[in-house]
């Protein structure tokens, strides 16, 4: 007797997973849903189907199988897909690009099936690596509330999100990607998630975004002051914000650098023009993978091929971002020589914007 009266207070003890799944509420079961365990391994993501509901129903696959080099993720997560209406069992049950992807500029995607059939979403927070994602149902649990042995789940609510500058400008009429933050394990840093949508900022610097309570990642370029570089502070690329799963977020960032006309004035020590000359810069820190350390310097955005190169009186005039973004720029003349412009040359260029380079 007091064995059952045991099992009967306490439902779920000893019980690996919710006997059902509910959306809202205990009167509304989720009529279709998925639960993949997502191994975020060094730029390799491969997820396993682990259970799946129906008509509320909770049901885990048996005799899984992970696939190889599964035990080498730096963690791993649940991605719990749910839907008011009937949907088709999945052809697979793995997939090795369970956030999706994109490849741009050409824009071609590719999603995994979850990601075209169902519209709500619940990931996770990471599980610890040495589990292997065996703790999978601790984060099933941790999406909702038990109702007796009834996981509920809450329905995605509005997030308010405010973009700001450090001075409290209000970042508007800007655009921003927004996902579920998934993982950033990879070479690059670059940071893969399931995708909200694009927003604009209004004139107070806010977005509002639909999604269940997970971090939030944001695609929009930031910049960040750092200790060095020719003037004592450089300037560098901030990675993409991540932020909670609050209602009401605020975010200060550095959004955007002022422009200068830069000028630069290349002559021999005999006081000659030199003509045909260009300019390369190195960069504090590269902004991405894609991008060399050190490249042609001075491209019109949009503009020509042809980094600019100096006209018959020795000038280069181009207009650019803070160039404390860079750590050294190199004069190359017609015939490929080189000239890097000393330290203080450096800072009287970063301050000034003019510079003479007598060579």
């Amino acid at each position: 007797m007091f064995i059952l009266l045991l099992a009967a207070a306490l439902p779920l003890r000893g019980t690996e997973h919710p006997a059902g799944i509910f959306f809202g509420d205990a009167k509304h079961p989720v009529v279709s849903g998925e639960a993949w365990l997502i191994a975020n391994r060094w730029g390799v993501y491969q997820a396993v189907l682990v259970a799946t509901i129906r008509e509320g129903k909770f049901e885990q696959r048996k005799n899984i199988e992970f696939p190889q080099y599964w035990e080498q993720a730096y963690d791993y997560k649940l991605l719990l897909a749910v839907s008011d209406r009937a949907v088709e069992a999945p052809s697979s049950f793995e997939t090795d690009e369970p956030y999706g992807f994109v490849a741009p500029p050409a824009g071609w995607t590719r999603w995994p099936e979850y990601l075209k059939q169902f519209r709500t979403v619940y990931l996770s927070a990471p599980l610890a690596a040495e589990n292997r994602g065996e703790d999978w149902k601790t984060a099933l649990k941790g999406f909702g509330h038990l109702v007796g042995d009834r996981l509920v789940l809450p329905r995605p609510s509005q997030h308010t999100i405010r973009f700001l500058y450090p001075d409290g400008k209000p970042l508007a009429a800007t655009a921003v990607s927004v996902s579920l933050y998934g993982s950033d394990a990879n070479h690059c840093g670059v940071v893969l998630g399931i995708a909200l949508g694009e927003f604009v900022t209004n004139a107070d610097g806010e977005i509002h975004v639909i999604a269940t309570n997970s971090p939030l990642v944001f695609e929009l370029s930031y910049f960040k002051e750092v200790a060095g570089g020719p003037t004592g502070t450089g300037i560098v690329y901030g990675d993409d914000p991540i932020v909670s799963s609050e209602q009401r977020i605020t975010v200060k960032r550095l959004w955007t650098l002022p422009e200068h006309t830069y000028v630069f004035n290349v002559r021999t020590a005999e006081n000659q023009p030199i003509a045909h000359a260009h300019l390369e810069g190195c960069w504090i820190e590269p902004p991405g993978c894609v991008v060399p350390d050190c490249e042609p310097l001075g491209y019109p955005e949009g503009g020509p091929v042809r980094a600019p190169e100096s006209d018959r009186s020795g000038v280069i005039r181009f207009r650019h971002r803070d160039l404390r973004l860079l750590y050294s720029i190199t004069v190359i003349d017609a015939l490929g020589r080189k000239r890097t412009l000393t330290n203080s040359e450096m800072r009287e260029l970063l301050t000034t914007y003019d510079i003479t380079v007598v060579w």
